[in-house]
């Protein structure tokens, strides 16, 4: 009777223990800002002091990946909350479908926001 149950518990736990750190790169935001800019197929830097006061104010952290063209949410908010309107390049681990656990943050910058503004008229 306890076979099945581990193996069961093997089963759901594997992924989980096996999964590989990959690198993502992208832009540190807060989930209003990119969900909205995303249903709208935009993946790029949102305004970081518009990011900085929505986190703030409690939306959660997430990463704008440009790249997958997916916003991802951060398992572990803290390790990127220093680095909130930056781009940056991590080491994470997928922990659901759009969901990631950083390990370690590999590079930072400074973002220039990307806004969708109308071209100059000559």
């Amino acid at each position: 009777m306890k076979t099945p149950k581990l193996l069961l518990l093997i089963a759901l736990l594997a992924p989980v223990a096996f999964a590989a750190d990959e690198t993502y790169v992208g832009w540190v935001s807060d989930s209003g800002c990119a969900l909205a800019r995303a249903s709208s197929g935009t993946y790029t830097a949102t305004n970081p002091d518009c990011a900085r006061r929505c986190v703030k104010e409690g939306k959660k952290i997430v990463l704008i990946s440009q790249e997958r063209k997916t916003v991802f949410m951060i398992e572990n908010p803290e390790a990127l909350r220093s680095e909130v309107g930056n781009r940056v390049s991590i080491s994470a681990t997928s922990a659901r479908k759009n969901s990631l656990h950083v390990n370690k943050l590999l590079a930072s910058e400074k973002s220039n926001p990307e806004c969708g503004r109308p071209t100059l008229k000559e």
